[in-house]
């Protein structure tokens, strides 16, 4: 059974798996497009737990389907904020680390897209 456990469950178990103080990612609490999603998930929890069930699956009319579905693609349009934004301050980071000829520290993760071409093999 689905059960929405809020932003601060899955920040905390992101913080755990990114490596990061989970401090950090609270600062993240009050984003606004990661505010949404919740808000929105939260409703949809709601329908969920309010509708009959058949083997842990919602059963709804088509009609209520196509609110969750266009829901959830106000959800996943978000989400596509979210990852440019974060592609966005990469990019703005990689350009000013070059600028100052530093290098760019290596990070443990990285926004990447399906048109992307395919990354040079690393030597060892």
């Amino acid at each position: 059974m689905w059960r929405f456990r809020g932003t601060p469950h899955y920040l905390d178990a992101q913080a755990m798996r990114l490596g990061l103080s989970k401090d950090r990612l609270r600062e993240a609490w009050g984003n606004a497009e990661l505010h949404r999603v919740s808000g929105l998930l939260g409703q949809l929890c709601e329908r969920y737990h309010g509708a009959p069930k058949e083997a842990g699956r919602a059963v709804v009319i088509p009609t209520v389907l196509a609110q969750i579905q266009a829901t959830l693609g106000r959800c996943e349009r978000e989400l596509e904020k979210l990852h440019a934004l974060a592609a966005t301050a990469e990019a703005m980071l990689e350009e000013a680390h070059d600028a100052f000829g530093l290098e760019c520290p290596r990070r443990r993760f990285r926004v990447e897209c399906d048109s992307d071409e395919p990354a040079a093999p690393v030597e060892t």
